[in-house]
């Protein structure tokens, strides 16, 4: 395309340096979840937060509430995102122990005591679930752009799709 050519060297040069900087993000983010020893800890819980969706039926004017399956577990430093539908009431429970990763500091699971037992809070989606190829795709297309660094068009694409995948991750993590 002629787009691509008529681009400047420096933007060529930040654009191959901006799909080095996403890879290595990637190893990070990989060596964090998989690799290094997670961190383990009990924090009060200060709040739950149920999530609720109001509308407007299309058909009659009137207006619906219902409640969303996720569950916001507010503690000390940490929230975590539960599913609604557990084998045992996590409502009872005044602290949660939370296994996290050691850099980025996401909470993988979080357990509550319940009658001197300790269960797992069941999570709903999540990054490292249902969303996990986001972060895949997102390590595929830095890989792409920095093999295909001499093809313009390629490199502008993979940065401009690198950038998109970036707003749609922090968007699932609750940083936008």
């Amino acid at each position: 395309m002629a787009y691509a050519d008529k681009l400047p060297a420096p933007a060529l040069q930040f654009f191959r340096w901006f799909n080095a900087g996403c890879l290595l993000f990637v190893v990070v983010a990989l060596l964090d979840v998989f690799v290094l020893p997670h961190r383990i800890y009990t924090e009060k819980i200060l709040s739950r937060q149920e999530l609720y969706h109001t509308g407007r039926s299309r058909f009659s004017s009137r207006s619906f509430t219902t409640q969303l399956d996720n569950i916001i577990l507010h503690t000390e430093n940490n929230r975590y995102a539960y599913h609604k539908a557990q084998r045992f009431s996590p409502k009872e429970a005044d602290s949660a122990r939370l296994v996290t990763t050691r850099i980025f500091k996401i909470v993988r699971t979080a357990h509550v005591k319940i009658d001197g037992e300790e269960r797992e809070l069941r999570q709903g989606a999540s990054m490292f679930g249902s969303f996990i190829f986001v972060p895949i795709t997102f390590g595929l297309i830095a890989i792409l752009g920095i093999a295909m660094r001499h093809n313009k068009e390629q490199l502008l694409n993979a940065t401009v799709m690198n950038i998109i995948l970036i707003i749609i991750q922090l968007w699932m993590l609750k940083y936008l």
